[in-house]
């Protein structure tokens, strides 16, 4: 009979019987083992104290009793015919493992390709016995519960390689927007060369018209685009990407700095794509390489069997999850820009090298405005509150209302003629001529500045001889303000009119009476001391 060892019900069964006076034959024969087995376990039984007319066993005398039949096994050898054959593919089974750092199961599909189809666990042991995969212990793992259908989609970048430009000849590194439905295990892959805000959108866009359709919740990588901040407890999103997460009706889900486990299904796609799709894939550009992804997706990654589920994750797509998802409507996204503004002194804000103006009312020079840029405008915010929408300008561009401005300001800001010549009819009549006049050029706005000079000589000189000076600069044709202001210094502006009747001319003071005498202010000589009489 050949050896075999008891399990811990056969070796308590034989003590029982032991202890219920059963010969070592009898034992024998009705536990199926040789009489000398049983002898060399009684014999360990009584050495550990158990008596033929006492107690039975207690547990650790039973665990002893088990361990006494233990036999350590030699190493295995491993010798397979298909094996053998895999020698002559040993330098080339080296090159993508090591150089391409190429995974087992795309190994394996390279070598189907040239006629060389061997098992996985056969491949896998050629590989670890070359000493190219060495195996260790895995960490424990914690299967989480499953998601409800087109409750949760996973979210992560990886860097994919690297692809010649066509129109520089220069490589440039590939990203790998992947999008994961965790119920179903359908994903997207979406190659990127940024991780902007505008490249990110332009793939979930993509990646929900894949799906037909958008998850509830998005758990998504920690990435500067997204996700202002690395706070784990209390992560904000940016206003970008929450105003898109609220346009298409899901949560955002931020994952924390370094912690993979937070988004494990996502990431063991990532390894995934980028050692089935890239990994030994030949692309024109990156347009070709998005239309090779989507078709990925759908021929392999969607008809594979899944490792965890065991089911293919394009038909649990199809059958239990689509209907689950979110509506997607199609039309593009039209990705915002939000920006921290301040209100210049001229009263406008720069956004996106373009210049914008701000009501003067609400917004005085130094204030805080929240932008929002689209395609079509541009939305000033100041507190929450709406302040100012203007019509999209291109860079260098300028939009200005001209109720923007300060009253006192509008005018020369805007450059308008007829408001100023209004304000100096206000004045005076002949003021009002002097003004239509002076703008009355080709390009009135170069006499802006005198025609602003002009009004400040009313305040100065009253506009009453203001418009006295005028009708006499223009009885002569003189139409420059310099030369008005200087018939106002000169008081020059009553000259040759009649005489003003008595009670209305300027009469001169009389000499005053001074209490000191002029030569008292003459230091050049010394003054004689004056006695004063009591």
């Amino acid at each position: 009979m050949g050896y075999r060892e008891l399990s811990r019900m056969e070796m308590v069964e034989v003590v029982r019987r032991w202890q219920m006076g059963e010969s070592q034959r009898a034992i024998a024969r009705a536990s199926g083992v040789a009489r000398e087995t049983v002898k060399k376990y009684l014999r360990a039984a009584e050495e550990l104290g158990v008596a033929a007319n006492g107690p039975p066993p207690t547990e650790d005398q039973v665990v002893r009793l088990v361990q006494v039949g233990r036999v350590v096994s030699a190493p295995r050898t491993w010798a397979s015919p298909q094996a053998d054959r895999l020698a002559p593919y040993r330098e080339q089974i080296t090159t993508w493992l090591r150089e391409e750092h190429l995974q087992v199961t795309r190994v394996q599909e390279l070598l189907g390709q040239r006629g060389m189809h061997v098992p996985y666990t056969t491949l896998e042991r050629f590989i670890w016995r070359l000493g190219l995969k060495p195996r260790g212990r895995r960490g424990d793992t914690v299967r989480m519960a499953p998601t409800p259908p087109g409750e949760v989609a996973e979210m992560d970048f990886e860097r994919l390689g690297l692809l010649r430009n066509p129109e520089t000849g220069r490589g440039q590194w590939i990203w790998g927007l992947s999008i994961t439905l965790t119920y179903s295990r359908h994903s997207f892959l979406w190659p990127l060369v940024h991780q902007t805000v505008e490249a990110t959108i332009e793939g979930l866009e993509k990646a929900w018209a894949f799906f037909q359709g958008c998850p509830k919740r998005l758990v998504l990588d920690n990435f500067p685009a997204a996700v202002a901040g690395t706070d784990p407890l209390n992560p904000r999103p940016t206003r970008a990407f929450m105003e898109y997460s609220q346009a298409r009706g899901f949560l955002l889900d931020p994952a924390r700095v370094r912690k993979p486990k937070d988004k494990p299904q996502i990431e063991r796609f990532v390894q995934y794509a980028r050692g089935r799709f890239w990994k030994g894939g030949t692309f024109l550009d990156l347009a070709d390489a998005r239309r090779q992804a989507e078709q990925w997706c759908l021929e392999v990654a969607g008809q594979r069997d899944h490792g965890t589920t065991h089911r293919l994750p394009l038909v649990v797509f199809e059958d239990e999850e689509r209907a689950h998802l979110l509506a997607y409507d199609g039309i593009p996204y039209d990705v915002p820009l939000w920006k921290d503004v301040t209100v210049h002194p001229d009263q406008h804000v720069s956004v996106q090298y373009a210049l914008y103006s701000a009501p003067s009312t609400r917004c005085p020079p130094g204030t805080k405005l929240e932008a929002r840029c689209d395609r079509d405008l541009v939305k000033l915010y100041k507190a929450g509150a709406l302040v100012k929408v203007h019509p999209r300008k291109p860079k260098g561009g300028r939009s200005t209302d001209a109720d923007d401005y300060p009253p006192e300001r509008t005018a020369y800001a805007m450059r308008a003629p007829d408001r100023l010549i209004r304000q100096a009819v206000v004045l005076g009549p002949q003021i009002g001529r002097f003004a239509e006049r002076l703008l009355d050029a080709p390009f009135p706005w170069s006499k802006l500045r005198q025609g602003q000079r002009l009004l400040r000589l009313a305040e100065r000189y009253t506009p009453e001889r203001l418009d006295a000076a005028c009708a006499r600069a223009l009885g002569f044709d003189l139409v420059d303000v310099r030369r008005l202001e200087r018939i106002l210094v000169l008081a020059l502006e009553h000259e040759g009119q009649p005489a003003l009747p008595a009670e209305q001319r300027v009469q001169p003071l009389t000499s005053g009476r001074f209490a000191r005498p002029g030569t008292a202010f003459d230091h050049r000589f010394a003054s004689t001391p004056v006695e004063i009489q009591p």
